[in-house]
């Protein structure tokens, strides 16, 4: 073998190299996005749960209430609808 043909494989395990790296970010991004997507469907589901069953518990909802309470203002913002009614259902409304 002479050293064009060893520079020539070297060149082609870099090339190969480099897709691979590629690929490698490509698949590290699919993953990072599949997990944050679970991740969201989790509290998307678990807020819907924790919600119905404020319903239907005094205590939860008071104890949800208060963690909402702990909020910066434009976060307690989102949840304005939710305490105004836990209000209304507390107060006997």
């Amino acid at each position: 073998m002479n050293s064009d043909d060893i520079k020539s494989k070297i060149e082609k395990i870099e090339a190969e190299k480099k897709q691979l790296a590629k690929r490698q970010q490509q698949l590290q991004s699919i993953m990072s996005k599949k997990k944050k997507d679970e991740d969201t469907r989790r509290k998307i589901i678990l807020g819907a749960i924790l919600i119905e069953d404020m319903k239907k518990k005094e205590n939860l909802r008071k104890y949800v209430v208060g963690l909402l309470g702990t909020l910066r203002e434009r976060d307690k913002e989102l949840f304005s609808e939710l305490l105004t009614e836990s209000e209304k259902i507390t107060s006997g409304q």
